[in-house]
């Protein structure tokens, strides 16, 4: 296996696991490439750890290793890692003839609710507040945090525009994602105070005449020295959780600014449908289990149905 996949497979493992993970990895984006890879690691690690071999691994082997991952982890993280595990094995067995283990396994059922939080209106705002804004990193920083919170976008979505990305039509700002979740291109509508924000930012990091295919969000050093290197998934989410301590709310991650935007549109009035397809979702049903805030007293069914008698 090469060393860009950064895993190190045992040497127990035989030989057709490489490039069956390889064949795998190929049809993945990058942060779905190395969340697949950390999950193999943990399947490797705890086969390594009771001395499993993959060939003789069982049925019952792999409900007590779905066991474990319930032990160890919420209900979604525990479904990914034994989805991930199930894949491999599939794989695995049709390239070698081997039974399958994990093929009379039953899923694990999680919630039919997103486990991010969802901030109030006041909570975005206070949010935004806590960026000082008079440096340029600031100002990026800023941009960053109101452009996620304003369209739902996922923070890879973000590190990966560029300039040219952000262009006008029909009239309006719009950001084109042109590799979003299963490798899909979509237009985002920007809100007039986020395509504000960008600019102040990009007139701030004197990048007003930036090539553009030159990435949109950069690197930006001591002294407020711009660099044109592409900030990475990893610099947004240090940015919303150091934030997120700042107003209390510490379990708050990039993906949450996602579920808040989704929740925050649909109590504002936006449809199901036009939610939907602001988010990039393909199914409604995941844009729902992003709405955090289903119960409203002060907005609800019962209030739009009235018989006078």
């Amino acid at each position: 296996m090469s060393h860009s996949t950064d895993l190190t497979i045992p040497a127990s493992m035989p030989g057709e696991l490489a490039s069956i993970v390889e064949t795998i990895l190929l049809g993945l984006l990058p942060r779905s490439r190395r969340v697949y890879l950390c999950d193999l690691k943990k399947f490797f690690a705890w086969m390594e750890e009771r001395g499993v071999s993959l060939p003789a691994l069982s049925h019952l082997e792999m409900v007590e290793y779905q066991a474990w991952l319930l032990a160890q982890h919420e209900r979604p993280t525990a479904a990914r890692c034994i989805s991930v595990a199930r894949s491999l094995l599939t794989e695995y067995s049709a390239v070698t003839g081997t039974p399958n283990p994990a093929a009379r396994l039953k899923p694990i059922r999680t919630a039919n609710e997103s486990p991010h939080i969802a901030l109030t209106k006041a909570q975005a705002r206070e949010l935004l507040s806590a960026i000082d804004r008079s440096t340029v990193i600031g100002k990026r920083n800023y941009a960053i945090v109101k452009l996620l919170v304003r369209t739902g976008l996922r923070r890879s979505e973000c590190a990966a525009l560029n300039i040219g990305d952000i262009s006008r039509e029909q009239g309006h700002y719009i950001a084109t994602i042109r590799h979003g979740k299963g490798d899909k291109r979509r237009k985002v509508k920007l809100p007039v105070d986020v395509f504000r924000a960008i600019q102040e930012y990009i007139e701030a990091a004197y990048r007003t005449n930036a090539d553009p295919d030159a990435p949109l969000f950069v690197q930006i050093g001591k002294g407020s020295r711009v660099r044109e290197e592409r900030i990475s998934d990893k610099v947004i989410e240090r940015l919303v959780s150091d934030l997120a301590e700042r107003i209390g709310e510490p379990g708050l991650k990039p993906h949450g600014l996602r579920a808040t935007f989704i929740t925050l549109a649909l109590e504002g009035g936006a449809s199901l449908h036009q939610t939907q397809y602001a988010a990039g979702h393909a199914d409604p049903r995941t844009t729902e289990r992003y709405q955090k805030r289903k119960m409203n007293l002060d907005d609800n069914a019962v209030d739009y149905v009235r018989i006078d008698a």
